[in-house]
């Protein structure tokens, strides 16, 4: 630990340190996005795991269905709608992570907030 985490954890509060300890855990991935479901935004992030999975389900089937079309028609007709699909849910995913690292930065400029309030102070 540097001088300067030392001084940091010297000049914050008793407050100062449960907020930390509640908002400083490091979670791996999978425990960062159980507890999105459980943040004041959870109603957004369920329903953009719903569309994850929605979407999921659709490239599955017209994944499916290519392999099961009698012309070429149809086999490009599933193709072009499996790749709309992909694209979809790779952009819901890449708005999910956005989030996740949001969050992340916010907690670290509200510590450091904290700790400079409290030299300041």
């Amino acid at each position: 630990m540097s001088d300067f985490d030392k001084t940091l954890k010297e000049l914050l509060s008793a407050e100062d340190e449960a907020y930390l300890a509640e908002n400083m855990k490091e979670n791996d991935f999978y425990g960062e996005v159980w507890g999105s479901l459980k943040g004041p935004s959870k109603g957004l992030y369920i329903m953009t795991w719903a569309g994850i999975m929605v979407f999921a389900g659709g490239l599955i089937f017209c994944v499916w269905k290519m392999f099961h079309v009698q012309t070429t028609r149809e086999l490009i007709f599933f193709a072009a709608f499996a790749i709309m699909l992909n694209s979809a849910q790779i952009a819901l995913k890449l708005w999910f992570n956005m989030r996740l690292n949001r969050q992340a930065i916010v907690t670290d400029i509200k510590r450091l907030q904290l700790a400079v309030a409290k030299i300041s102070g």
